[in-house]
């Protein structure tokens, strides 16, 4: 099992959760409005899954049951579709029945690859569970 509680970087009933890299700007901020939820953190990439492509982070809403897959990208943003749907291979067995989410927070990202096939795409399929920002993206849990 790779998303063991004791491997999380949050606090069960922690009130605000960063996903950050250390030295870069980009940021997601999930706010537990009166630490209502049960919450797991986990950084994926190069921690939990190494030598593999994969997202940033795995923010886990246990009382909703919903995870959130968290990607910070500089200028490679359309290079974010491939490492989401990797990191949801890697854990979707660990979290049967939970609905996914995904977050991309850029930077320094052209408007033509926002706009690219390969992301609008990824847009059209995912829907409202889907959120792109620049530098910041903050977020209250429901």
């Amino acid at each position: 099992m790779l998303l063991t509680p004791e491997k999380s970087l949050c606090e069960k009933k922690q009130a605000i959760v960063v996903s950050k890299d250390p030295g870069k700007p980009r940021a997601h901020r999930a706010v537990n409005p009166k630490r209502t939820y049960s919450l797991r953190h986990y950084r994926l990439d190069g921690e939990l899954v190494k030598n593999e492509t994969c997202c940033d982070f795995l923010l886990v809403n246990d009382s909703m049951r919903k995870a959130y897959l968290i990607e910070l990208k500089g200028e490679h943003i359309d290079d974010a579709v491939e490492q989401l749907e990797a990191g949801e291979r890697k854990v979707r067995s660990d979290l049967s029945g939970y609905i996914f989410y995904y977050r991309i927070v850029g930077s320094k990202a052209r408007t033509h690859k926002i706009n690219g096939n390969k992301l609008r795409r990824f847009k059209e399929k995912c829907g409202k569970r889907l959120v792109i920002k620049e530098n910041v993206l903050e977020e209250t849990l429901n």
